[in-house]
């Protein structure tokens, strides 16, 4: 089953992402989400101008925790993890603090980042019950930086069928001996819902294609049934590829 989970990004001012590598009761289960798009011509000058950010935010000991991620689509996501939306004006705030330090220090982010960038909103629920991690692995590290994101846009009222339908894959993956793991997230409020997205990660695209291949021949009549029971509840599906940024994330534990 192609997973993903997104995870998705900061905003404006930031290029970070967050999702803490904790075990799963200390998960996290809300995020706010920023996606920022870079035109592939602005790639070397967005670079430039959010890494002297980023060596500032470190400077100043910006005390959020986050993770960043590049994309095969020309985006980065930041992802921060919040208790409820109560919290989000909190952030916010926290977030005008540091760019009047910027400021003071020299960084007016608004001029530097100017016409390198365009972001947009979601925040996001991570579902535990559909996750799958049955050795404990949950959370980013520097080991699995490659991800899968796989963005399903669900039929309106088809939740329940969809639930059932990766509860399914729990099932068959709890009765063999081998495993794949995976994150679900719900769009809690953001662009194109119903959406839900499950997260794949693994050290590089080869190791989780090898693991593809192996289970898809040796279950892979099985995996059809088990898709079918998805399909009837999409309106379409996207898939995006990209890769943990350690050194452009903060405050995380390894």
């Amino acid at each position: 089953m192609k997973t993903t989970g997104i995870i998705i990004c900061l905003f404006l001012f930031m290029g970070i992402v967050s999702l803490q590598a904790q075990e799963a009761p200390a998960m996290p289960e809300n995020f706010l989400v920023f996606e920022e798009f870079v035109q592939p011509a602005n790639s070397e000058a967005f670079n430039k101008v959010q890494q002297e950010a980023i060596d500032l935010w470190k400077e100043l000991e910006f005390d959020l925790t986050f993770f960043t991620y590049s994309t095969d689509v020309s985006s980065y996501y930041w992802v921060i993890p919040i208790q409820n939306f109560a919290a989000i004006d909190q952030l916010y705030a926290k977030i005008g603090e540091l760019t009047t330090k910027m400021k003071d220090s020299g960084f007016d982010a608004v001029k530097k980042f100017r016409d390198l960038s365009t972001t947009r909103e979601t925040i996001i629920h991570w579902n535990k019950d559909l996750s799958y991690h049955p050795n404990g692995n949950v959370g980013q590290t520097k080991e699995n930086r490659y991800c899968e994101w796989t963005f399903f846009y669900l039929k309106a009222g088809h939740e329940k069928e969809m639930a059932d339908a990766i509860k399914q894959y729990i099932d068959f993956f709890d009765s063999i001996d081998e495993t794949w793991e995976w994150d679900v997230y719900t769009v809690s409020m953001g662009y194109d819902s119903p959406c839900w997205i499950l997260m794949d990660r693994s050290e590089n695209s080869l190791a989780l294609k090898k693991l593809e291949s192996s289970l898809q021949e040796k279950y892979g009549e099985t995996f059809g049934k088990l898709w079918k029971n998805i399909q009837p509840h999409l309106r379409k599906m996207d898939v995006v590829t990209g890769w943990f940024l350690p050194d452009w994330s903060m405050n995380f534990e390894q």
